[in-house]
């Protein structure tokens, strides 16, 4: 496999605004071996029980044993089994996690989120589980794969877990300053939760790296899933206002754009000069895929602007629509690339390029 240094130079180049000519793009070829996922949550099967994180991790590398091309790169995911992870601040802060089946979920916790304490504590059950889990795979490090920090998670999306959406939205409407000066304390508390787990990170591996991407410096990819249930002017009151909280810390903001709705917030983000790129997260089966006319002209808006695009291809027709209809040097295509070999799937890359 290529060099894991050499992928992360082109990385760095793309997210400066210095790489030249064809898109960055991800492709994993995996081995055939049974799928693991169900033994992996026998691993850890509840939220009440400390699993064998050695097993855990092991298991996770052996699953992860697949083939990288272009800039795909392995990575040793935070993962509480093979369900993921929820937005985790919300757990590091008090709240009540629940393995489900394929998923993990935090239940609402908070009568009154004025009296609700948004601190980050060393010794939360949930922290001491992330750190036990980071340690191990960093252990285990051979200088091959990176380790992904958790997701940490933004403010509206975890106070909607902790209180529950809808009265969240009552607290947004009746009184707005007690949630801004929510989003204070919860910065705060986000601020200290990534310095402590990138202190480990960073011991061992550079940069920056969670569950989408990797950067050369301390990485934010932001999101806002609630974003959806409000308006443009709520979403500049509340949002932007906990980015510019983050804005001095993060060194690279990527926007996790989770759907045709969130849309309507795009000029807004697009005003931030922090935000240097943004992921177009991939529309689900049976919706306009981002080689659509839907999805292209907010695809080139985003690039037009300056930033960076991070984009999905199910196929070579799509993968081809995206590089020729926008700027090449500015996108990142995850999928797409036909090919059995490293050797093929840049035939394609060059073939392409020659054409544009």
């Amino acid at each position: 496999m290529e060099n894991l240094k050499e992928k992360l130079g082109r990385i760095e180049s793309w997210w400066k605004g210095e790489w030249k000519g064809r898109p960055l793009f991800k492709k994993t070829l995996p081995f055939r071996h049974n799928d693991l996922s169900s033994v992996f949550d026998v691993r850890w099967e509840n939220e009440k029980e400390i699993p064998d994180f050695r097993s855990c991790v092991t298991l996770s590398r052996y699953r992860e044993k697949i083939s990288y091309l272009g800039e795909a790169y392995p990575f040793a995911p935070h993962v509480w089994g093979a369900r993921g992870t929820p937005e985790v601040m919300a757990a590091y802060m008090g709240g009540n996690v629940v393995f489900r089946e394929d998923t993990v979920w935090v239940e609402p916790i908070a009568g009154n989120l004025e009296d609700f304490p948004m601190e980050f504590r060393e010794d939360n059950h949930w922290v001491r589980m992330s750190r036990s889990l980071m340690e191990r795979q960093l252990e285990e490090w051979d200088g091959t794969y990176l380790v992904s920090l958790p997701v940490f998670g933004d403010a509206l999306t975890c106070f909607s877990l902790m209180r529950g959406a809808e009265n969240l939205i009552f607290d947004m409407v009746e009184k707005p300053g007690a949630v801004l000066d929510k989003i204070l304390e919860f910065t705060e508390a986000w601020k200290n939760a990534h310095k402590y787990f990138h202190r480990m990170y960073s011991s061992i591996l550079p940069g920056d790296s969670d569950w989408l991407i990797w950067a050369p410096g301390k990485l934010c990819t932001c999101e806002c899933d609630f974003s959806t249930m409000i308006s443009p002017a709520m979403f500049e009151k509340f949002v932007v206002y906990e980015l510019e909280l983050m804005k001095e810390y993060s060194e690279y903001f990527i926007w996790h754009l989770d759907g045709y709705e969130e849309v309507r917030h795009l000029d807004i983000l697009l005003g931030l000069p922090y935000i240097k790129a943004i992921q177009v997260a991939p529309p689900p089966a049976g919706k306009p895929p981002c080689a659509s006319d839907r999805w292209l002209p907010v695809i080139r808006k985003i690039t037009e602007s300056g930033r960076m695009a991070y984009v999905y291809a199910n196929n070579p027709g799509e993968f081809e629509i995206l590089a020729k209809k926008l700027p090449a040097e500015r996108l990142f295509i995850d999928g797409g690339v036909p090919g059995e070999s490293e050797e093929e799937a840049f035939s394609f890359i060059e073939n392409l390029m020659k054409n544009i």
